[in-house]
Formats: C-alpha cells, structure tokens, sequence
C-alpha cells in the first residue's frame, strides 16, 4: 500500500486546479500535479465537496466514500504526485461498487498522463 498524505493548504490545491491534468467521471473529478516539495516522495490526497453537493451531512458521506475508495486504489497512486477528488453529485446515490470501477479507470487514465507528460519532460529538456 502507497502511503499518501493529505493535501490541506489552499494554495496546494489550486496549484493542483491549475496543472489542467484531470479526468471527469459521473461521480467525481480527479486532478492530479506533481508535487512542489523538493525530495517529496509521498503521494499527497486532497477531498472536496462543496456545497452544491448537499449539506453538511451529505457533504461528510461524500469526503468519506471518496476516503475509502482511495485507500482501496493507494497502490495505483503515482509516487511524488498530488492528486485531488472533487465529489460530483452522483456519489451520493450510486453504489459504491459502481463508483469503485468509475475511480480505477480515472486512475488509470490520469496514470497514463502523467507518464507521457514526465516521458515529454525527460525527452524535450529545453521546454
């Protein structure tokens, strides 16, 4: 299991908002950046869910279902990467089986991405 730690400042999760790296799913958003911290080897999480989702209640169901299914995918997480779960209104109501399967393929896409973006990096050192 990959150990991550939270993502809690704003500005981290702004930073992250800006890279433009994310994958859209029914239930939720996943964005991901590399992390800022010089030797950071953990992976960094971050949970959102405004108030568009529901009220308090709703809100705190939706930051823990998007807990539980990270911690189920920690291993698939890159290594030095920030990522941030936007919870979408449709977490609320599908069963978490469903939204398992909808997260491990964000995962894999956003995965993807982030390979060929540090492949980009190694290979075109001048940008």
């Amino acid at each position: 299991m990959a150990v991550f730690k939270k993502l809690i400042k704003r500005s981290d999760f702004l930073r992250v908002q800006r890279a433009a790296l994310k994958y859209v799913t029914t239930s939720l958003v996943i964005q991901s950046a590399p992390s800022n911290k010089v030797g950071q080897r953990n992976t960094r999480v971050g949970f959102t869910a405004s108030k568009k989702i529901g009220n308090a209640v709703k809100r705190n169901f939706a930051k823990r279902r998007m807990r539980a299914l990270i911690s189920r995918q920690s291993d698939e997480l890159v290594e030095a990467e920030d990522y941030v779960v936007i919870a979408r209104q449709a977490l609320l109501v599908k069963k978490f089986s469903d939204i398992e399967v909808e997260m491990v393929g964000a995962i894999y896409a956003l995965n993807k991405k982030i390979l060929l973006r540090k492949a980009d990096i190694k290979t075109n050192p001048n940008n």
